[in-house]
């Protein structure tokens, strides 16, 4: 890497891969490691929606947090829920 831009643009592609692929693969690791005494068929199903529904779901928004603008939207969301439930309490 010659420049810290080109080091902060590898870094965030990797960054957004590693998160991608470490919540499928987790998913179905949780799915084949829990204990047989334990295992029941409704954490099956909520595992089975996660690895099907959910993972693929999450796969365009952590690729879109990539986009500066997008990211920029994202924290006024976030910082401006903060503020509605910090007004709440």
């Amino acid at each position: 890497m010659c420049s810290g831009k080109g080091y902060q643009k590898a870094l965030s592609t990797c960054t957004s891969h590693l998160s991608t692929v470490s919540i499928f693969y987790g998913t179905v690791l949780f799915m084949y490691a829990q204990p047989s005494s334990s295992h029941s068929t409704d954490s099956d199903k909520i595992a089975s929606v996660l690895y099907t529904v959910v993972i693929p779901m999450l796969n365009p928004l952590v690729y879109s947090l990539r986009n500066k603008e997008v990211k920029n939207a994202f924290k006024k969301v976030v910082e401006k829920t903060k503020f509605s439930l910090s007004v709440a309490s």
